[in-house]
């Protein structure tokens, strides 16, 4: 029987990157007159709410009608631009990026555990070389996006359901991972994992991760 390895697994906003990634591609879908600014309103306040740990899983109960039909190739390229944006600002914290680089040199899994969308983050991991990614995604047909999400968005008990899921595919022992991540939304995913570490922690995951014993870190 095959031994199981452990994974190290990470969110991404706030965690891995000082800004939230989606907002800076939804900035390139206005300007490119997919969205109105008056998005924006509605952004900041389901912001807010993640930030201090009131979001809701209805806030990702919606669909988006701006981007029905539009071509997967634009929001992948999009996407690329986004991320070549990020970098010129140095949007990834350094610290984020030579930690997961050491830990690349282990016998150990390097995910992306994260809620933002699929298409956003995938030049982000190319960049750090990570094994996986898990994130929500947009649902496509025909190569054209059916403006709404494939599945339930990979957020808080869906994270963790999303993620027992692959450890079992994939052969990893939990008890020898670790979960990294700044916002108290992952609790239930911290729960699972043998190596719970708080990055950057909002306040009341500080308040959690104090209580516990965990690690926190400061990423810059």
């Amino acid at each position: 029987m095959e031994q199981k390895i452990g994974a190290e697994i990470f969110d991404v906003d706030h965690t891995i990157t000082k800004n939230i990634t989606s907002m800076s591609y939804l900035l390139l879908l206005i300007k490119n007159k997919i969205f109105s600014p008056s998005i924006l309103l509605q952004v900041l306040y389901i912001c807010m709410n993640y930030k201090y740990g009131r979001m809701a899983d209805s806030h990702f109960d919606r669909s988006f009608k701006e981007l029905e039909g539009v071509d997967k190739n634009f929001l992948d390229d999009l996407a690329i631009k986004n991320f070549n944006n990020m970098m010129a600002k140095q949007a990834v914290f350094l610290d984020a990026k030579r930690y997961i680089d050491h830990l690349k040199t282990t016998n150990k899994k390097v995910i992306l555990a994260t809620s933002s969308i699929e298409t956003i983050i995938r030049p982000l991991a190319d960049y750090l070389g990570v094994d996986d990614m898990i994130a929500s995604k947009f649902a496509f047909k025909d190569g054209k996006c059916l403006g709404h999400f494939d599945g339930i968005p990979v957020f808080r008990e869906e994270k963790k359901r999303k993620v027992l899921e692959y450890v079992r595919n994939n052969n990893i022992d939990l008890a020898q991972s670790s979960f990294y991540s700044d916002s108290i939304h992952d609790a239930p995913l911290f729960r699972e994992v043998g190596n719970p570490v708080a990055v950057n922690p909002d306040i009341r995951l500080t308040f959690y991760a104090r209580k516990n014993g965990w690690p926190i870190l400061k990423f810059k």
